[in-house]
């Protein structure tokens, strides 16, 4: 069984993600002058930061539900990538960073998650097994 502080711990680093990811995703759904400008130094459309802004947001969201923070992680990591990539690409390496951050953040939410659902799972199975066993006798 997992120490409770550890758990809490989990739940603390997993809520300040989502936080920074919706922020993010507010900002450029908004369209702030400082994400329109870094878009188009960048040499995006205005409508892929509309797109990305909805996908950090929705990531977001799911990144908290423990069933689905697996697939968030990997969606808002496959997203950071493209960040670090384009940010190397514009020749900004300092800029490519922060979203290197969070991408290793995310692999670590992924990880553990991966991790935990494993342990559920074989709780799960060794529950069923004992009570088939007393069904048995």
């Amino acid at each position: 069984m997992m120490k409770k502080w550890v758990r809490i711990a989990g739940w603390i680093v997993v809520g300040l993600t989502s936080l920074f990811f919706i922020q993010s995703g507010i900002q450029k759904l908004v369209g702030t002058e400082q994400m329109v400008d870094m878009f188009h130094e960048l040499g995006y459309p205005d409508w892929s930061r509309v797109v990305v802004g909805l996908i950090e947001i929705v990531g977001a969201v799911l990144l908290a539900l423990p069933r689905l923070t697996f697939y968030s992680a990997a969606a808002l990591g496959t997203l950071m990538i493209g960040a670090v990539a384009s940010e190397l690409l514009a020749g900004q390496g300092l800029g490519a960073l922060l979203p290197g951050q969070w991408l290793l953040l995310l692999g670590l939410i992924a990880g553990v998650r991966i991790k935990l659902n494993i342990q559920s799972k074989a709780r799960r199975v060794e529950n069923s097994d004992k009570r088939f066993q007393k069904t048995d006798i």
